[in-house]
């Protein structure tokens, strides 16, 4: 395990360029990431951190010396019949993996969730991406299904693992 010093705290509006740039660096690597770089807008990042004012979301970055090195989305559903559930996305730079951050941003949003009385937490996996999923595991979560095929990767079909935690 790497030890980097690093702070946890909810996005700002102002993380958004920074954010954007933290998704496009690991959508490249094209290993880990649903969402190749570009495929999203800094306009769409500010749109979830502005969510948090919705009290029904919550967007926490990881930042090391001024850079945002982690992100964590843990989105309220929006509908009645769902607004117990939260979708969860989570992205953490190359060089910082394996550095507790992950771990970290994981205990600070399910706290939030449970003192938000949410219900259930839920996120789909690339199904090669053998790390993330030992940290959903570590934290609870279960496999409850697979989508096969529904990723294309480069010339590779790679299937979706569906994982959910009830709090």
């Amino acid at each position: 395990m790497k030890n980097f010093e690093f702070t946890i705290r909810p996005a700002a509006l102002e993380d958004a360029e920074k954010i954007y740039d933290l998704l496009n660096d690991v959508g490249a690597e094209n290993t880990y990431f649903m969402l190749e770089p570009d495929e999203r807008t800094v306009e769409q990042i500010k749109g979830l951190v502005r969510q948090q004012t919705l009290k029904r979301s919550l967007l926490l970055v990881a930042e090391n010396n001024g850079i945002i090195v982690g992100v964590l989305g843990f989105i309220g559903g929006g509908f009645r019949k769902i607004a117990h559930v939260i979708e969860i996305g989570l992205a953490i730079g190359k060089d910082f993996r394996k550095s507790g951050i992950g771990s970290t941003l994981f205990r600070e949003a399910i706290a939030w969730a449970r003192k938000k009385g949410f219900h259930r937490l839920e996120l789909g996996v690339l199904s090669t991406n053998q790390q993330a999923i030992s940290l959903y595991k570590k934290f609870g979560f279960q496999e409850e299904g697979v989508r096969k095929n529904r990723y294309r990767i480069e010339e590779t079909w790679v299937d979706e693992l569906l994982m959910a935690k009830l709090l």
